[in-house]
């Protein structure tokens, strides 16, 4: 992937997905991060656990600030890589069921009936919106939505080597374009001898020192000596330009299934996380309440 002018954000959770598909477990991860330049801190105790840095930023900014895994993203979170890491591994699989409309009534889901009895209608309704939107059971929302991000990072690592392949094929083109233009002088020359030839040297020599440049430009670019035509070098390009712009396409609603769904379970982690607390808060009152 060419990570040129991708801020440090972007380059570091590159960086760590690379480190994801490379790691048997969590702390093969922690240990193949220094493999990858980056740097990391792991204390289960603190609240905020992790923490990453990429060596190159330490090297240029030595007060550079180690950036909490929270920050890069849900999907960067301790949970979340071993998760991650684990559906590399083949431990968790997630395959997304294909919608189909059936006009029949179907019973509740019973995460989504438990959160009504209990009058969380918040939760019964996000749990509800992904169930229709995406068809995924609340129960599997983290998988589905790890497996939809790696999904994303499959697509976009297959983008950025299009790019690539875009790129050198257009260097390419340009080269051609400038030989086919030159070529003629060298053609010229060739047919001609003696004073002639000596004469045409001397005319267009400024044209024929530069065929001579592009023309082992050529040669190092197709060492092979099989040069394809400025037409079909050309075509190459708008067909792999096409493909990579429905690619991207993919990519986006992979993308954003993915965040969509990361959202929706925090959401209810965090709902839930309430709801017990004022559990707890409701049994200490009670408790305090029986021993006045």
């Amino acid at each position: 992937m060419n990570r040129q002018g991708l801020s440090w954000k972007a380059k570091l959770k590159y960086t760590i997905d690379q480190v994801i598909k490379e790691s048997e477990d969590f702390d093969d991860f922690l240990r193949k991060c220094a493999d990858f330049r980056v740097l990391v801190e792991y204390n289960p105790d603190h609240k905020i656990d992790l923490k990453f840095m990429l060596a190159e930023q330490k090297e240029r900014n030595p007060r550079a600030k180690m950036t909490r895994a929270r920050t890069l993203g849900w999907f960067y979170e301790t949970e979340q890589i071993k998760s991650r890491i684990a559906q590399y591994q083949g431990v968790l699989v997630y395959v997304p069921r294909s919608k189909i409309r059936v006009i029949t009534k179907k019973p509740p889901n019973k995460f989504v009936q438990d959160a009504i009895d209990r009058g969380n209608m918040k939760l019964a309704s996000i749990a509800k919106n992904v169930i229709a939107e995406y068809g995924v059971e609340p129960d599997q929302i983290k998988q589905a939505a790890i497996s939809e991000y790696a999904h994303s990072r499959g697509l976009l690592s297959e983008l950025n080597n299009m790019k690539t392949e875009i790129e050198d094929l257009q260097v390419k083109l340009k080269v051609l374009r400038k030989y086919r233009k030159l070529k003629v002088y060298g053609e010229e020359l060739k047919a001609l001898s003696g004073s002639a030839a000596k004469k045409y040297r001397k005319e267009y020599s400024a044209e024929l020192t530069e065929y001579g440049q592009i023309r082992t430009k050529v040669l190092e670019l197709y060492p092979s000596g099989h040069i394809p035509t400025v037409e079909s070098l050309d075509k190459k390009i708008n067909a792999l330009i096409q493909e990579r712009s429905l690619k991207d396409q993919q990519f986006r609603e992979a993308d954003k299934r993915a965040r969509d769904l990361a959202d929706a379970q925090r959401t209810i982690e965090e709902f839930l996380r309430q709801e017990r607390n004022e559990q707890q808060q409701e049994r200490k009152r009670k408790k305090n309440g029986d021993l006045e």
